[in-house]
């Protein structure tokens, strides 16, 4: 703490060297700034097509009224101004879309496929595809990606065969504690990394290899210090000064990246150096196979090793942390609701018994389950504001002008709270999803877990079959409590996920 104060004194005292070697260009531009921010305003109102929203302040716009989790906040000005509105946060204009229709109507629409160029995780991998601006490659590196995990086993029996491993591996570490509170967070980490391993690497590590423990401290860090609206994408400009610049910095985060990285590319090297292109054992020789391919045929292709690089970042992140973060929400709502928890465990009776593992076929056998899953992602959003979109061209939605170079904020949390489209919605009920019989899943095309449109996660089939092998293969094996005296409290952050706080829990063994 005492190093922390230290840093943020030696920061404002460059601040302010900074302010009186440049008084003069400062004040002209703060002028300049207001000036222009008054004429936009007033011609943004004069301007009845572009939605409307709340005023903010001058320079930091409505940032100072937003708290930490942001979606909340959003969801109360939709209320107040409409399905579709707009506000300013920092030097970033938003347009906020706040109901199912206009989300569906934008996402279909190709001028809303764009990602702006300063969003958080394009400065966490510059090169992204998935989160950065160059649309050219988002299309062949999607295509790519999806055909390529259909290619590696994805709907086959290898990569269930894999995880099922895993998943076996984790059980026993869960056996081992003999019913003892367990902060399952621990080893369900490294479990779930280790599917995106196999997937990646063609390899799984022991929770204890140095290399295992290195890739989740580093997700872990990554994912707790990203923000959507931290101040390096809502001040892009103060990345070209560089005083500024390390006010918005974050020393850390950039080394944890830079550590990232080179993992990474050793990891590329070591593949190269082995490589077979008549053995294909994993997504990087898959892909170095692509870039020759592509080299000779295709001038203008986006394949390249760098590119190689920034998707296994991309598909290690995005892959560990969203069905991570999803089954320990699932861990802790079975604690919290042992009514509905009896209910799964006997429908794994009813249709696995007590020894035969899941396959991910059974899930069309065991609709409550498949409730379950459906109604826990509806209830506590894990993504509640989609990954930020950009306008590549001058559009509409909902009746209203959305400009060029306009970043859009998809308010799913609202969708999934919206009495609109649910009955009780704030309520958990995983009969919401099952037909009148209860015999199969009805599926709302309101539900957004994983987005919609063209930018839908690229990985959604695989985190679903994850979601529903681990969490049959848990309740068929445990009954999940909390420790005596524990009362349920669902607290929360959100960062680039909706994290639970930390939790104990206890598993205790099946008879």
């Amino acid at each position: 703490m005492y190093l922390e104060n230290l840093t943020m004194i030696s920061k404002i005292d460059d601040l302010i060297s900074f302010f009186k070697a440049h008084q003069y260009e400062i004040s002209l531009g703060i002028f300049g700034f207001l000036l222009a921010f008054v004429i936009v305003k007033l011609i943004k109102r004069l301007n009845r097509k572009y939605p409307p929203g709340p005023m903010g302040l001058p320079i930091v716009g409505y940032y100072p009224f937003m708290s930490e989790d942001m979606f909340p906040d959003l969801t109360e000005l939709g209320e107040k101004y409409g399905d579709v509105f707009s506000l300013k946060l920092g030097s970033q204009n938003i347009v906020v879309l706040h109901g199912a229709e206009v989300i569906k109507e934008a996402y279909n629409k190709t001028e809303f496929l764009g990602r702006p160029p300063d969003s958080a995780l394009a400065i966490l991998n510059p090169k992204s595809a998935f989160f950065g601006g160059n649309f050219h490659a988002w299309k062949e590196q999607r295509r790519f990606v999806v055909q390529s995990m259909k290619d590696l086993g994805l709907g086959k029996t290898k990569i269930e065969e894999d995880i099922m491993d895993e998943i076996n591996h984790f059980i026993a570490v869960l056996r081992s504690h003999n019913g003892e509170p367990l902060d399952v967070k621990q080893p369900l980490s490294p479990s779930i990394s280790n599917n995106i391993c196999a997937l990646i690497f063609g390899k799984r590590y022991e929770y204890d290899h140095p290399e295992r423990q290195f890739l989740d401290k580093n997700v872990e860090q990554e994912f707790e210090a990203a923000s959507q609206t931290s101040l390096d994408t809502l001040f892009p400009w103060m990345q070209k000064i560089p005083v500024a610049k390390k006010l918005v910095s974050n020393p850390h985060v950039e080394n944890v990246v830079k550590n990232y990285t080179s993992f990474f590319q050793k990891k590329i090297d070591e593949h190269k150096k082995t490589f077979d292109p008549s053995n294909i054992r994993d997504f990087i020789d898959r892909y170095l196979v692509e870039i020759d391919t592509q080299k000779d045929k295709n001038p203008d292709s986006s394949f390249s090793e760098e590119m190689l690089r920034s998707n296994v970042m991309d598909v290690f992140d995005a892959g560990s942390e969203t069905v991570r973060t999803s089954i320990h929400w699932f861990v802790y709502c079975m604690a919290a609701f042992p009514d509905v928890q009896k209910k799964v465990q006997q429908e794994i009776m009813d249709v696995l018994g007590t020894e035969k593992q899941p396959e991910y076929m059974d899930i069309k056998r065991m609709p409550y389950i498949h409730a379950v899953i459906l109604e826990l992602m509806r209830w506590k959003s894990i993504v509640p504001l989609d990954v930020v979109h950009y306008t590549l061209a001058d559009t509409t939605v909902g009746g209203y002008d959305i400009p060029k170079g306009t970043t859009i904020i998809a308010n799913f949390w609202n969708v999934h709270h919206d009495p609109r489209y649910w009955d009780e919605p704030d309520k958990f009920k995983p009969e919401r999803f099952l037909s009148q019989d209860g015999k199969s899943v009805v599926k709302s095309s309101n539900f957004m877990a994983f987005s919609l449109g063209r930018r839908v996660c690229p990985g959604e089939s695989m985190a679903n079959m994850e979601m529903f092998l681990y969490f049959t293969s848990i309740l068929q094996k445990f009954d999940i409590v909390f420790p005596e005296g524990t009362k349920p409290t669902f607290e929360a952050k959100l960062k680039l996920t909706y994290r639970l706080e930390p939790y104990l829990v206890c598993f205790l063994p099946k008879n």
